[in-house]
């Protein structure tokens, strides 16, 4: 698929999704919902609420109306990332605090405040911000008690890796009244990570998987996460997509019947992988494959980060080409 493909698909993939947060059932105090139509652009749909203003549909179905925001909060390093992507420093107020902390590239957020994503919203008032970006899924009524206290709040929802990013990256171009600077960073991205394998061959392609152990659990991500848009960006053939979506958790059986030549996992994981009951017969574990690890602070943004993971994981398998 060429690069205009690519884009379009991620702008379709965005609008199809808004539009149907726009028709989501709608209940308390928030503003309803008055002649709701598509944004000529090709962005995210809009509505038009009593008020007059122009505004989108969040994860949740709340609608966020479209003004100029001067005090936003960002809480999650997916839209941390695209705040310093989009939008004027002078806009931003504060940043999570993970981002501060991440080694590869806290340089980036110096001199912003910073605040726990999970953590109480009295201090998120605190900086009377004017929009909050945030993701409930994690933090279930922060978003609402955050509305209570007068404070407009993006839910970003769940995170699925490239899609995710996609469509919210295009609603956060026009929250930020940048759609334009939105769509190219989506054109961008999306060129960027096709062209990591581009010049592999289809024969060379390493047949692979994600896993992690959670708890007492072997935990594998595949197709509709980030690691599957990671690994497929890097040429490897992820081999749970075909049975599996999301984060299954398998048995050692169920792994050794995949039979991956590549493990790729979070980096100190692997021996953890291999004394797992049964996964000493895996080929990898035996000398018979590799057992990759990255860096989590790749693996486990589902943002602008998974390029960066994409592309050391392709150099690591492949050797750069």
């Amino acid at each position: 698929m060429n690069r205009t493909g690519v884009l379009n698909l991620c702008l379709l993939a965005a609008a199809v999704a808004t539009t149907f947060l726009l028709a989501w059932p709608r209940t308390g105090a928030r503003p309803r919902v008055v002649n709701p139509g598509p944004s000529p652009s090709g962005g995210p749909a809009k509505a038009r609420l009593a008020s007059g203003e122009l505004a989108i549909a969040d994860a949740s179905g709340d609608l966020v109306p479209l003004r100029h925001y001067q005090r936003i909060v960002s809480t999650n390093l997916l839209t941390d990332r695209l705040l310093i992507e989009l939008c004027e420093p002078s806009r931003i107020r504060a940043v999570s605090r993970a981002s501060g902390r991440r080694t590869r590239d806290g340089y980036r957020y110096s001199g912003f405040d910073t605040v726990e994503g999970f953590g109480p919203i009295e201090a998120i008032v605190a900086l009377k911000p004017d929009l909050v970006l945030m993701n409930s899924f994690g933090a279930p009524g922060s978003a609402e008690r955050l509305r209570l206290a007068g404070v407009e709040v993006f839910d970003l929802g769940e995170l699925h890796g490239e899609r995710s990013l996609a469509s919210i990256a295009l609603c956060l171009g026009e929250l930020l009244g940048a759609p334009e600077r939105a769509r190219r960073f989506v054109w961008t991205f999306a060129d960027r990570m096709t062209k990591v394998s581009a010049g592999l061959a289809p024969s060379r392609r390493k047949r692979a998987m994600f896993l992690s152990i959670l708890g007492p659990d072997l935990q594998c991500g595949t197709r509709g996460t980030s690691y599957h848009d990671i690994m497929t960006a890097a040429g490897l053939d992820d081999v749970a997509a075909r049975d599996h979506q999301g984060w299954p958790a398998l048995s050692a059986e169920e792994v050794l019947a995949l039979a991956p030549e590549i493990v790729v996992t979070r980096e100190g994981s692997a021996d953890r992988i291999c004394q797992y009951p049964g996964m000493d017969h895996l080929p990898p574990c035996r000398g018979e494959g590799r057992l990759v690890e990255l860096p989590g602070e790749l693996l486990d943004e589902p943002g602008a980060a998974m390029l960066d993971a994409a592309e050391q994981l392709f150099a690591l398998v492949y050797g750069g080409g």
